[in-house]
C-alpha cells in the first residue's frame, strides 16, 4: 500500500511540474521572449553635434543635454570649436548636426548642398565689449560697438581678437568694417589668439585689454577675470543669433567617402530644441547663477 501511495505522489508531482513548464512556455511565447531572455531595446546611435565654443563654454549645453537624453534616449557627442571649424567637421562627414552663429558661413554651407534643413535660427544672446576698469579708450559712453572700436583703434589700446574664423571673430570683423577702420595686424596693440572664447578672455585679462565676447561666456568665467569687466553692452549692432542645421547624408561631397550621417538623431535633436520644454529651459538658464537671462528664444 505504501509503495502505491508513493508512486501516486510522484506522478502527481510530475504532472504539476509539466503544467507549470507549459504555462511558462506559453507566457513567454505570447510575450515574444524566449526562455531565459529579456527584451532589450536597441541602443540608439549617438548624435555628433558640432557647435561653437560660446554655447559650450557658457554651460548651456551641459545644462540642456541631460534633459534631452532623458526625453529621447540619445547620447550627444559634442565637438566644440569656432564656427568655421565646426562647419568643417560637418563638411567632412564628422558631424550630424550643427549649432553655430555665423549667418554668412551658414548660408554658404546650405548653398554648397551640405544642409538637410533650412537655416533654423532659434535663439540669440548679445555680444559685449569688455576691458580694463579705467577704460583708457573711453568706450563706455560710445553710442554703439562700431564707435567703441574706432575709439580703441585711435587710442592704440590693447585689443585681443579670437582670430579663429569663428562666429565671434566674424562679428568682430564686421564691426571693424562698420567702424571704417582695419586694425594693423602687426601693431603691438592688436593681439590675435587663434583660439576659443575662453582662451581669448584669459589673454585679455592677462593684458588688461579690450575684447569682444558673448555675454554668457564672460559671466560664466567672470570670477577668474578680475582685470576686465563689461564696458559696452546692449547696443543694436551686438546681437548674436544661433542657428541649427542638419547635415545632408546625400551631399555630393560625401559620395564614395563612407560618411555615415545619423539623420534620425539630428532630426530628433532639432525637434527637441524647438520643443516647449527646451524653450523654457533656455529661457531660465543663467537666472539662478547670474541673476539674469543669458539666452533668448526667437518667437515664431
Amino acid at each position: 500500500m505504501f509503495k502505491k501511495l508513493t508512486a501516486l505522489f510522484l506522478c502527481l508531482i510530475m504532472v504539476f511540474s509539466l503544467a507549470a513548464c507549459q504555462g511558462k512556455t506559453e507566457t513567454e511565447s505570447k510575450s515574444g521572449v524566449d526562455s531565459g531572455e529579456q527584451a532589450v531595446e536597441p541602443k540608439k546611435e549617438a548624435i555628433r553635434l558640432a557647435t561653437t565654443t560660446s554655447v559650450n563654454d557658457s554651460g548651456l549645453l551641459g545644462y540642456l543635454l541631460p534633459y534631452f537624453k532623458e526625453d529621447t534616449g540619445y547620447d550627444v557627442e559634442v565637438a566644440s570649436a569656432g564656427t568655421g571649424i565646426a562647419i568643417g567637421y560637418a563638411k567632412s562627414g564628422d558631424a550630424d548636426v550643427l549649432l553655430v552663429h555665423s549667418k554668412a558661413q551658414e548660408e554658404d554651407f546650405i548653398a554648397e548642398g551640405f544642409s538637410s534643413t533650412e537655416r533654423l535660427s532659434f535663439m540669440y544672446n548679445f555680444f559685449v565689449i569688455c576691458g580694463p576698469s579705467d577704460d583708457p579708450a573711453d568706450i563706455a559712453e560710445a553710442e554703439n560697438a562700431a564707435e567703441a572700436f574706432r575709439k580703441i583703434a585711435a587710442a592704440g589700446s590693447a585689443f585681443v581678437s579670437r582670430g579663429d574664423n569663428s562666429g565671434t571673430h566674424d562679428k568682430e570683423k564686421n564691426i571693424w568694417e562698420s567702424a571704417g577702420t582695419t586694425p594693423d595686424k602687426t601693431a603691438e596693440w592688436y593681439v590675435s589668439v587663434g583660439s576659443g572664447m575662453g582662451d581669448t578672455l584669459n589673454k585679455a585679462n592677462e593684458l588688461k585689454a579690450y575684447v569682444i565676447t558673448d555675454k554668457a561666456t564672460y559671466l560664466s568665467m567672470k570670477q577668474s577675470l578680475p582685470n576686465i569687466q563689461i564696458l559696452k553692452a546692449d547696443a543694436d549692432d551686438m546681437k548674436n543669433t544661433y542657428s541649427l542645421l542638419g547635415v545632408n547624408p546625400d551631399a555630393a561631397a560625401f559620395e564614395g567617402t563612407g560618411a555615415a550621417i545619423n539623420s534620425d538623431g539630428a532630426n530628433a535633436f532639432i525637434e527637441w530644441m524647438h520643443s516647449g520644454e527646451a524653450v523654457d529651459l533656455i529661457s531660465d538658464y543663467g537666472i539662478s547663477a547670474y541673476g539674469e537671462q543669458l539666452f533668448y528664444v526667437i518667437e515664431k
